[in-house]
């Protein structure tokens, strides 16, 4: 008995220490980031199949929380009095109960409503096999719960027990749908009383697909799909409302106005149900998920969670912990801290990140095909005859004598393709940027371009003005190979568009099979598009509805072809009148009745559409930040000042001279000045589009620049090794986002983010990213000193270990934010639609970040884990997470939350040179890298 204990003993103490943990954890994150690939590749149902729905994955949550509950209590967390560790490691067992309670118990499931009438039925979200059989006079049904996809087909025997003998249903083969218009085929072979014989059941999608069928004498039927799920109650749909962005097809909301009819509690309500606002009734949640396509019907996401309140408790525990273990005394980050202070380092601990918002504004122009089109087709213009002498003399005139028209010209309010109201100004700035990728071209500000191009179409389509760049293509329309720009009317012959051959090719193939001529045919034929909506002025969507009665705004050729004759008359007129007027000041420079045209189209702007107009402020800053680029401009100043600094600090530490503190002084203040400035343009963007700018991928990266300029200019403000890495990473950020491949656009949002939680779960979860990617630059520049330690230069010892100290308080912030943020967005998501975890890949990879840094920051729990040189080598390794969670799952892997949904671009050929200098910084430093750490007190 004895010996029994014993080894029992030991197996739990093995079990209980952090090597086990570490083991756990890794095999948990390898697990998560294999099925978001597999996700991508063979669809949902497979990854749930293979990962998240299996007994196994079930049984490594299991083990992470024994083994999490084993290391609190050998490690005396309360006898230690840890109690703010203890309270947050303790969140994650109640969360999982919470999580395990769902799972289990937990029902997911759609329910669909016709105007005018009512339903008591959902269609589950888990797929089933029904087999009905009818033996006299009596109906039996069994459910048998199954998964079959086309990379996981498990196989079953099924059996339905009747009074005369049991009904058998026995896998036999699967056959994939072939295309979208297909559906998935299951044969199976049932019997029954000695007779057997196979049958075909098609997949049940959204109809029902009974198949019945005879066997010894009795009927049976079988179906494969949703299983029907009836409910005690009803709802009645009274009416479903949706609503767009002016004058656009893009949703902005939608609602449905609801009934619950309870004839057993005779109960009988009104709730209208829209996105964020949902109905809870008898135990079930109705959220606002859908709508069929003639607006006359709703689709609802409905759910019975009750593992919602203990999960929900673990998650305020969870931050509440997380937020005690900031200020407790004992804890690591105060210790942390503390030493800092015994090195003069203070560190602030002032949080600024302002949570504020109001919602909504985006468009991306869809063009219409100009390939084999008159681009005056439908214009409907007036245009004078053009005697302007050549096209040189016709730019030379709008450089020098157009500027100030073409000004107020721009502050003329223009409806995008996506119903967004803003200042001509920006419109013209957003095509002069797709067409020539250049702010302005042949020295022509960006209106002078677009008035110029609508003007005089004819002599535009001569200038080379759409850029390209690949070799081959230049030999296919016939130019130079030198030359970066190609004229509209180059890409024509006889009437005939040159690239649609190769575009039609192009389009067919996957993103990931496009070369670079793939790619710079799209990209050629999207600037061509956006000419040709310029030329033809349908991208002139200024005159508002005369009779109001829609808030959709029209281009002169569809108003003049659209509105009554008198009014149509007269707009004939007024564009005639200003094409004339145009030509005019352009020879005569005499632009008086070209400014009474603009005043007249102003003023049938605010007689006609006042309540669309945004006021005057907001169209005032907008043209502000086009003609400022002030994150643009902020990157060289970022970078350079963060190279000034580190270069002054570097001088110290390798000469062994005292810094020129009042140099170090100045470029810290000139760093807080740009982190000022940016702050400030942040918040002129928040004003303009009307939203929190983090709601697309060029938003996050500025504002992942601006966590980073405020994680060194507040939190580190007297370190500044630590300070110029968080400028140059700012720096950095801002770089990569004005690279091309994010638009900068500011756009419209889709119904389910107009919620407050965008602002709270966006803007941690993002700030997060700043404060991980600071201890990455800390972490390599932690690394670059290591391979220059040496008896010569004695400083550099104490050095690293400041620097270690400030990457594992930053990492320890980040880490808490990433956390929290993560799981305020599963808050979010319950709220929204009904289930607070779907393994979509963007939360997965979030959740593998935090496995990748809980392991980083536990490492000096292992025996020669305790080390700088080891800390420093984990969290720039780490890092490689973060880039995955951002930039691979929006653009490389499908889901709710990426930008590139689906077929993967191409690998950039930088990254692998990048992962190649990490592992050299990394083998450099090892040499040197038996540094202990510092001693906390």
């Amino acid at each position: 008995m004895e010996i029994i204990k014993k080894i029992t003993k030991g197996i739990v103490e093995g079990f209980c220490n952090f090597w086990v943990t570490f083991v756990l954890l890794v095999a948990y994150g390898s697990a998560c980031g294999v099925a978001t690939f597999m996700e991508n590749d063979y669809g949902t149902p497979s990854a749930k199949a293979l990962v998240y729905s299996t007994q196994w994955f079930d049984l490594l949550h299991l083990l992470l929380i024994l083994n999490l509950i084993g290391v609190l209590i050998f490690s005396r967390a309360l006898q230690r009095k840890k109690y703010a560790s203890f309270l947050f490691h303790f969140s994650l067992v109640v969360i999982f109960i919470g999580a395990a309670i769902t799972r289990y118990y937990g029902f997911e499931g759609v329910m669909h409503i016709r105007e005018g009438e009512q339903s008591n039925t959902i269609q589950s979200q888990e797929e089933f096999i029904t087999v009905l059989a009818k033996i006299d006079d009596k109906f039996y049904r069994a459910f048998f719960p199954t998964t079959i996809t086309p990379l996981v087909q498990k196989r079953f025997q099924q059996n339905l027990p009747l009074e005369d003998g049991n009904l058998e249903v026995q896998y036999i083969d699967f056959t994939p749908a072939k295309d979208k218009m297909d559906s998935d085929k299951l044969n199976v072979k049932v019997s029954f009383k000695g007779e057997s014989k196979e049958i075909e059941v098609i997949k049940n999608t959204g109809m029902e697909q009974v198949v019945p069928f005879v066997l010894g004498g009795k009927k049976f039927a079988l179906e494969w799909g949703s299983r029907t799920i009836v409910l005690p109650f009803a709802l009645a749909l009274k009416d479903f409302q949706l609503d767009r962005y002016a004058g656009s097809m893009s949703p902005s909301s939608y609602a449905s106005d609801v009934v619950v009819i309870d004839s057993v509690n005779n109960i009988e309500k009104s709730y209208r149900i829209y996105m964020n606002n949902v109905l809870d009734y008898g135990g079930f949640r109705f959220f606002q998920s859908s709508y069929d396509m003639d607006e006359q019907g709703t689709i609802l996401s409905v759910n019975k969670d009750p593992g919602k309140i203990p999960t929900y408790i673990g998650y305020a525990l969870l931050t509440i912990g997380l937020l005690w273990a900031m200020f407790a005394k004992n804890g690591r980050f105060y210790r942390l801290g503390q030493y800092l202070k015994m090195q003069n380092l203070i560190v602030a601990f002032a949080f600024c990140f302002g949570i504020l918002s109001a919602i909504p504004l985006q468009a991306n122009p869809q063009a219409e095909n100009p390939h084999t089109e008159n681009p005056h087709a439908g214009e409907m213009l007036e245009i004078p005859p053009i005697t302007t002498e050549s096209i040189l003399d016709l730019i030379k005139n709008l450089k020098e004598k157009s500027g100030a028209h073409t000004e107020k010209f721009g502050r003329l309010i223009v409806q995008d393709f996506g119903g967004r109201m803003k200042p001509l100004d920006t419109l013209a700035m957003e095509y002069t940027h797709k067409m020539t990728k250049k702010d302005g071209f042949l020295g022509l500000s960006n209106m002078e371009l677009f008035l110029g191009m609508m003007v005089y179409p004819n002599e535009f389509k001569k200038v080379k003005m759409l850029a390209l760049s690949t070799p081959k293509l230049k030999e296919v329309i016939g130019v130079d190979k030198n030359e970066k720009y190609v004229a509209f009317e180059d890409l024509f012959v006889d009437d005939t568009y040159k690239l649609t051959n190769y575009l039609e090719e192009a389009n067919r193939k996957k993103p990931a099979m496009r070369d670079k001529f793939d790619k710079d045919v799209i990209s050629l034929d999207e600037r061509v598009n956006v000419a040709y909506l310029i030329y033809t002025a349908q991208s002139l969507k200024i005159i508002p509805d005369f009779n109001k009665e829609s808030d959709k705004w029209f281009a002169p050729s569809e108003a003049i072809a659209g509105f009554d004759k008198e009014n149509a008359t007269q707009l004939q007129k007024l564009f005639g009148a200003y094409f004339n007027s145009f030509h005019y000041g352009l020879v005569e420079n005499n632009w008086e009745n070209a400014d009474l045209a603009i005043n007249a189209l102003n003023a049938i702007q605010h007689k006609f559409g006042e309540d669309l107009i945004p006021p005057k402020i907001q169209i005032d800053l907008e043209i502000f930040l086009n003609h400022y680029n002030l994150f643009e401009n902020l990157t060289p100043l970022y970078l350079c000042f963060g190279i000034l600094l580190f270069s002054i600090v570097l001088v110290q530490i390798f000469r062994h001279k005292q810094a020129d503190i009042l140099a170090s002084r100045i470029v810290h203040w000139i760093i807080a000045l740009l982190v000022l400035g940016h702050t400030i343009a942040l918040g002129l963007r928040w004003y303009v589009g009307g939203h929190a700018p983090w709601s697309n991928a060029y938003e996050s990266m500025i504002y992942i620049a601006w966590a980073a300029g405020v994680s060194g200019v507040v939190f580190f403000r007297k370190s500044y090794l630590a300070q110029s890495m968080a400028s140059f990473l700012a720096g950095i950020s801002l770089f990569v986002a004005h690279l091309g491949f994010m638009d900068p656009q500011i756009g419209n949002l889709v119904p389910v983010l107009k919620s407050y939680w965008l602002n709270i779960h966006v803007s941690i979860i993002t700030a997060s990213y700043g404060f991980l990617g600071l201890c990455f630059m800390l972490g390599a520049l932690t690394l670059f000193l290591f391979i220059f330690r040496s008896e010569k230069y004695p400083e550099l010892d104490r050095t690293i270990l400041t620097l270690h100290t400030i990457n594992e308080m930053a990492m320890i912030l980040g880490l808490a934010m990433l956390t929290v943020g993560n799981f305020l967005g599963g808050v979010w998501a319950n709220e929204s639609w009904g289930r607070y975890w779907g393994w979509d890949p963007k939360e997965t990879w979030a959740l593998i970040s935090i496995v990748v840094y809980v392991i980083v920051l536990h490492a000096r729990f292992i025996p020669k884990g305790n080390n700088p040189y080891v800390f420093a080598s984990l969290s720039v390794v780490a890092f490689y997470s973060i880039l995955m969670t951002y930039f691979g799952v929006n653009f490389y892997l499908s889901g709710l939350h990426s930008y590139a949904a689906g077929d993967p671009l191409p690998i950039p050929v930088f990254l692998y040179y990048f992962i190649g200098a990490t592992i050299l910084l990394i083998l450099l430093a090892a040499r040197k890298g038996d540094l202990p750490p510092p001693k906390l007190p």
